[in-house]
């Protein structure tokens, strides 16, 4: 076990740097040729193991529309969904491109800065300007209040100057491309690109919205490169593979990894991953299931449970494609440099301050305000920080968030265990 641990890690770690600065295009005096196809199961490192995906066929091609800049910006999907994050990108990886450019890379654009009007002409303001992305890893959405709608922004702090009650600012987190065989139809936290069930229409609604939005084309892309690129999305299964404490996540009976994962097929249920490993005498192990116990089962002191929302078996996302408010928009729960808006019922005059309306700006629905998609889980350890906003650094913080927003009572050894099972995935 110890001689393949030490082999993984030293291959991992040195193809993590390698793919950062390749599939980044990344220019500091020296351009990098591109890797044409990703091996399955190449093993990408993070804090708790590694992390790897599996498509059909035996390697992911890295030369389709997906890596492949659309726009007038130099960016492509690939630009903020990288394989060494399970197809996110965490604010490690912006600041390395930050590092390697001075802030030019075409990640860095006005359209994500903390205030678009910011000075940009220098390196030290670029990092001022980009201080969000390059600490939480979100990304600046927003726009005007929906115009049919059941509420009103009475007042509205923004530390960062350019939010108002009449034009919003949602920092948002990039939510991973992956596990779609096993996800649920809705796409985006507040489901802004959901036209209905179908999940390749809802994708195709996505991607086609990215070209002229964040990739700034002046003209849509013909269908059949967006089809592309929907398909390429569809085809990756990414998950945690290997434990520095577990091992393999696919040994002794137990279901981990991205193969087992590609095998599977989208029903309602409990996680039974690591059922195998309920009672095992390896330590690691037995935590990893009795965390994944913690999961599935009623908590006794909140009378909820992780699986009630999290009910996609074995993935995480809701299997009725529902959008639920656990507090992460809160006024308690928001982070100095968030926004804070006052939101007023139209008829009740009822108020509640929030960071970010959530569904609600796109239904107009005062019940939606605050509500988020329930997001895949597979590959946690890969793409931290975590919720809609990146207001949880470690997955230790998001089970305390379920502590004090929703009941959620766990002695240390509990949370120890659920923690566990989450950077198993």
């Amino acid at each position: 076990m110890k001689a393949n641990r030490h082999r993984l890690l030293a291959i991992a770690a040195s193809a993590l740097i390698a793919a950062v600065a390749a599939s980044s295009r990344v220019r500091a005096g020296t351009d990098f040729e591109l890797p044409r196809f990703l091996p399955n199961d190449f093993p990408f490192f993070n804090a708790a193991g590694f992390a790897a995906t599996v498509v059909p066929g035996h390697a992911v091609d890295l030369t389709g529309p997906f890596f492949t800049p659309l726009g007038t910006n130099g960016r492509s999907c690939a630009t903020c969904h990288l394989a060494q994050n399970a197809w996110s990108i965490t604010p490690g990886s912006i600041q390395l491109l930050f590092a390697a450019t001075g802030g030019t890379h075409p990640i860095f654009n006005p359209l994500d800065a903390d205030n678009p009007n910011a000075d940009l002409s220098t390196v030290a303001g670029r990092r001022a300007a980009f201080s969000m992305m390059l600490t939480h890893g979100v990304f600046r959405r927003g726009g005007a209040p929906r115009a049919d709608r059941e509420w009103d922004v009475v007042a509205a702090e923004d530390p960062h100057g350019f939010a108002t009650t009449s034009r919003l600012v949602q920092w948002r987190r990039v939510q991973p491309t992956i596990d779609f065989n096993l996800g649920s139809a809705t796409v985006a936290w507040d489901a802004g690109n959901t036209i209905g069930d179908d999940q390749t229409a809802n994708l195709t609604n996505q991607a086609s919205r990215n070209v002229t939005g964040a990739q700034q084309a002046a003209q849509p892309a013909p269908p059949e490169v967006i089809a592309e690129i929907v398909a390429f999305e569809q085809s990756l299964s990414t998950a945690q593979v290997f434990s520095f404490a577990a091992g393999f996540l696919d040994h002794g009976g137990a279901q981990g990894g991205a193969a087992a994962l590609s095998r599977m097929t989208r029903v309602p249920g409990r996680f039974d991953l690591f059922d195998a490993w309920i009672g095992s005498r390896i330590p690691a192990r037995a935590q990893i299931a009795r965390g994944q116990e913690l999961f599935n089962n009623v908590n006794p002191a909140s009378g909820r449970r992780c699986n009630a929302c999290h009910n996609s078996a074995n993935n995480g996302t809701n299997a009725a494609n529902l959008l639920f408010d656990i507090g992460t928009a809160s006024a308690e729960a928001r982070t100095p440099d968030l926004p804070l808006y006052t939101i007023r019922n139209r008829t009740t005059g009822e108020e509640r301050q929030l960071t970010d309306t959530g569904r609600g700006n796109v239904t107009g629905l005062w019940s939606d305000l605050g509500r988020f998609k329930t997001p895949t889980l597979r590959a946690l350890a890969a793409r931290g920080p975590y919720f809609h906003n990146g207001i949880a650094a470690t997955l230790e913080d998001v089970v305390r968030h379920y502590e004090r927003r929703l009941g959620f009572v766990f002695t240390a050894q509990e949370r120890a265990d659920l923690v566990a099972f989450l950077k198993a995935l």
